[in-house]
């Protein structure tokens, strides 16, 4: 989706793992309200709305993850980035299908931990 909440229309790939923090938890736990509360914060924190999207799946344990996304046009730049930033997978718009990072390594995080302007602020 794109910030304004309706479906993305783009081409190329997207990535997750953006400085805006996702929602992770148990679809079992998941409420409507919870699901629409995080995405409102999310599209409300996103840097580029012309180049971002928010998105989420579940995987095959039951795990919801919702989450800002960049979006590339080249899968080769999106499976560096989705490397990079340890993901799963990464979304193809045209094919409309994931795609499984073969160098995702389960319980490790790569990236960098960034604090926002506005925890910055708050300190």
């Amino acid at each position: 989706m794109n910030a304004d909440q309706k479906t993305f229309t783009g081409r190329g790939y997207a990535v997750g793992g953006t400085e805006v923090p996702s929602l992770v938890c148990s679809n079992e736990h998941l409420s409507f309200i919870h699901f629409v509360r995080a995405m409102e914060s999310m599209a409300s924190e996103m840097h580029d709305p012309d180049t971002q999207v928010l998105g989420g799946w579940v995987d095959e344990s039951g795990q919801v993850y919702v989450e800002v996304s960049d979006v590339v046009r080249s899968h080769y730049v999106a499976m560096e980035l989705a490397t990079s930033r340890n993901e799963i997978a990464i979304y193809d718009f045209q094919n409309q299908k994931e795609i499984r990072n073969p160098k995702y390594v389960s319980g490790v995080t790569t990236t960098e931990v960034k604090v926002s302007r506005k925890q910055t602020q708050e300190a």
